[in-house]
């Protein structure tokens, strides 16, 4: 990124105390305004030979690999109305795969992978195990680390995941159900008939298609862990515009979760469809005894347990590094609306309007819940659009990792703009949240930054002037906890070279980009002195 560098001149003769105090004053300020920038720059690039509390990433998060899984042999493919695999399992029964069109040769093994009958490896709760477990993470409170204890839970609390799901693409969703494989009590998907921007879509995961038989019927997300899907319709224009449409498609997860029977002792994962927590701080969410999923003391007003993510930029071998993305989110189900005592859910004069987040009085951000009784002993239920803000009481959960200058290792995972045709992309950018309406005629790199360095990254061009930068290693150098789907031999690379391909083959080609646009340059122009 561009550095704006000041020459500071000082006179070594007649500086007063009141010039030096001036001096060490603009310093702090400096050092300060900094260290943000240093600190994510620091998460994610390792020191050399420093020591780490666990091994390599192809040893910590090769889980599939450690236990006594099905072997996938295949035997052959035929391309004719869909992409169909013949393949062996260990139990020699055989199976009949048919894979959604245009997924490519890594989108194929890794639904492979997917689908793959195994057992659940870490299912049995080993006390010793957890103990460890729960010390490696850790929020701030107050400028503190506080870590959580295992205190001798016999059974793991049970966790429902609910997202919203549209032309996410598989190399997300097998991803997701790989990283999550077991563990989920029930999943629940909403898809909608248009996207945020009102424009129709047609629906893609309806009863009888392939891509629901894929996601909803083939326990994909464990033997034991039944998917719902709902559709939401609606043709009307919304009253709030694309959020509150959003908003109101989340609202549907909640009456999906009471379907499968959570209650307020449960927990809740609420995410989109390319978002996961780790495998490790999902165990971590079952058995650690974090204030904010205890019933009996939770009162609602700090109820979110929020995951720093590791962001992927449209390929494994695209890892973001000055930027984390601050989702999924996690709440006791005490706190949800529709699953908590309805005496203390807002009235809709209390939101900024129907299905939408919370008027300030009601948010701890903006006035510590001023508006709220204060006789009341618990405060005000979250809604799906709360569960996605940062307004109420909340705290980021790190993954202490030795290896780096400040410990905040991540605790999940963002696969981000993993398409399949730059039409698609195209699309999304157009009709999805902040749309970018000249999409179609943009070269990739200029429709957004994450974009412009996710060009940049797998056509092998610098990144110095991008807003964000990627990894300067090969993915198998980084010392952090990678997605289990990043440990199948050889899918990072295919992924990385099946990305290239469909970015050369853009006709608009990539010379324009986004850091040579005048949004850039405002960007850049607005950076605090």
């Amino acid at each position: 990124q561009r550095q704006r560098q000041r020459i500071v001149t000082l006179k070594t003769k007649g500086i007063d105390k009141i010039s030096l105090l001036g001096t060490a004053l603009a310093i702090g300020i400096f050092l300060f305004a900094t260290a943000p920038i240093f600190i994510h720059h620091s998460m994610v690039h390792p020191i050399n030979n420093a020591p780490h509390q666990f091994p390599r990433p192809h040893a910590s998060s090769l889980r599939i690999g450690k236990t006594k899984s099905a072997t996938i042999e295949i035997s052959k493919y035929q391309l004719s109305n869909g992409e169909e695999s013949n393949f062996l399992f260990e139990d020699e029964h055989a199976s009949n795969v048919t894979f959604p069109p245009n997924i490519g040769r890594a989108g194929r093994a890794l639904l492979l992978r997917a689908l793959q009958k195994r057992s659940i490896w870490d299912d049995e709760l080993d006390p010793e195990i957890e103990t460890d477990r729960c010390r490696k993470y850790f929020s701030y409170r107050n400028s503190t680390m506080h870590f959580p204890d295992y205190k001798g839970r016999k059974r793991r609390r049970r966790v429902f995941l609910g997202s919203l799901i549209a032309d996410d693409s598989w190399h997300a969703l097998a991803a997701l159900a790989i990283e999550t494989y077991g563990i989920y009590t029930a999943v629940a998907f909403v898809e909608g008939n248009r996207t945020q921007t009102g424009s129709p879509r047609k629906l893609r995961f309806t009863p009888g298609t392939l891509e629901h038989k894929i996601l909803v019927e083939s326990n994909l997300f464990g033997p034991n862990t039944p998917v719902l899907m709902d559709h939401f319709s609606l043709e009307d224009d919304v009253d709030g515009g694309g959020l509150i449409r959003e908003h109101m498609q989340r609202n549907l997860i909640i009456d999906l979760w009471k379907k499968a029977g959570m209650t307020p002792d449960d927990v809740g994962v609420l995410t989109d469809a390319d978002e996961t927590l780790t495998r490790d701080f999902l165990r971590a969410v079952q058995t650690c005894e974090m204030p904010q999923l205890n019933p009996e003391t939770q009162n609602c007003h700090t109820a979110k347990v929020i995951a720093s993510s590791q962001v992927f930029e449209g390929s494994p071998e695209c890892m973001a590094t000055k930027r984390k993305w601050m989702h999924p989110d996690v709440i006791l189900g005490k706190c949800i609306e529709g699953i908590g005592d309805d005496e203390f859910k807002l009235k809709d004069s209390q939101r900024q309007r129907k299905f939408a987040w919370r008027r300030k009085p009601y948010t701890q951000k903006f006035s510590n819940y001023s508006g709220w009784p204060k006789d009341k002993k618990t405060f005000p239920l979250w809604n799906p659009a709360d569960f996605r803000r940062d307004q109420g009481g909340h705290e980021i959960f790190f993954e202490h990792a030795d290896y780096l200058p400040f410990k905040m290792g991540h605790t999940g995972f963002h696969f981000h703009n993993y398409f399949g045709t730059t039409k698609q992309l195209r699309k999304k950018y157009m009709t999805y949240g902040h749309p970018v309406k000249d999409a179609e005629g943009m070269s990739v790199s200029e429709m957004h930054p994450d974009l412009d360095v996710m060009v940049d990254c797998v056509l092998g061009r610098s990144t110095t002037n991008n807003k964000h930068s990627t990894l300067n290693m090969p993915l198998k150098e980084f010392e952090g906890r990678l997605p289990i789907a990043y440990g199948i031999e050889g899918y990072t690379m295919e992924r990385h070279s099946e990305l290239y391909k469909i970015l050369s083959e853009d006709e608009i080609g990539h010379k324009a980009t986004w850091h040579d646009t005048q949004k850039s340059k405002d960007w850049y122009e607005n950076i605090p002195d």
